[in-house]
């Protein structure tokens, strides 16, 4: 009799760097500490209910029943990894949706978004898709923002995805619960943000966003020419009313808000407010015509 299609929450979670840490240690330490770090991550999966498929390499595959205990189980792991224990950091993909499960293995459509977002999400990442974000607790809704849009493997069309918070143990920062953009177009505030870059000029509108930046023609809506970019450097989100920069980079981001003295982001973000401006992989003061700027029109 075949397998009935059964919805569940699919999560493989990766350890990341352990090729380097082979090189570090040597085979019998690094071994010693991946291994560890499967433990723990096995260990807390069990703990929130979840059922471990398999272990490829140094990546568990776990499915869950209820998204809500795969996403707290999640934030639990990345906390208890970002602890120094000797343990190793992670990356994380999960998706929720119709699933086959047949003979101890499970397959579908679900799986394989779980394993792509695995393979784009960084060290210390919790991705999630719209599905998965759609049907987990609002707590962990208030956890999570809008990280890309993208095509997720074998589609043409672009899907949401979202990054699931997990630094903070209590679910009271409600500044980070994501918006949709219908829901704040229909508040009629001016949300446009004008971006000028040498001749070019870009006007940004929240549905035009996420809005990349970076080195990679063929992958960013504004192309940096500049050695210090990136191929995706930072993008631009639409999140509660507010235009939010988010660094993706090797070298980081400099900006500058109206008033406000320059800040330094690598892996992190911040809101642009009023005017000023965005440099790639370096101050402004050395950054000649290699710099964004950003303001938002006067009404």
């Amino acid at each position: 009799m075949p397998p009935t299609a059964t919805p569940r929450a699919i999560m493989f979670a990766d350890v990341s760097g352990s090729s380097s840490l082979y090189k570090l240690m040597g085979n019998e330490g690094a071994k010693a500490r991946v291994d560890a770090t499967l433990v723990s991550m096995t260990r807390i999966t069990e703990e929130h209910r979840g059922v471990l498929v398999k272990t490829i390499g140094d990546e568990i595959m776990v499915y869950f029943a209820d998204a809500s205990q795969a996403g707290q189980a999640a934030q639990v792991m990345q906390r208890t990894l970002s602890d120094p224990k000797g343990l190793l950091p992670v990356r994380i993909g999960m998706a929720y949706g119709d699933t086959l499960l047949e003979n101890g293995d499970i397959f579908g459509e679900t799986v394989n978004d779980a394993a792509y977002l695995t393979h784009i999400a960084r060290a210390g990442q919790i991705l999630i898709t719209q599905g998965f974000y759609d049907v987990c607790c609002m707590d962990l809704q208030f956890d999570c923002h809008e990280f890309d849009r993208i095509s997720l493997k074998g589609e043409a069309t672009k899907r949401v995805i979202y990054r699931l918070g997990w630094e903070n143990e209590t679910n009271t920062n409600y500044a980070t619960k994501v918006m949709s953009i219908d829901g704040v177009t229909s508040s009629g505030l001016n949300q446009a943000l004008t971006l000028v870059y040498g001749d070019h000029q870009h006007r940004l509108t929240p549905e035009l966003t996420p809005f990349v930046l970076g080195r990679d023609p063929s992958r960013s809506d504004l192309h940096v020419q500049h050695g210090l970019a990136s191929r995706e450097h930072c993008q631009i989100l639409f999140r509660r009313g507010k235009y939010v920069l988010i660094d993706h980079s090797t070298n980081g981001t400099y900006v500058t808000n109206q008033h406000q003295q320059e800040i330094y982001l690598r892996r992190e973000e911040v809101p642009l407010q009023g005017e000023g401006t965005i440099s790639i992989g370096q101050p402004l003061a050395g950054a000649d015509d290699n710099v964004i700027r950003f303001f938002h029109p006067v009404t």
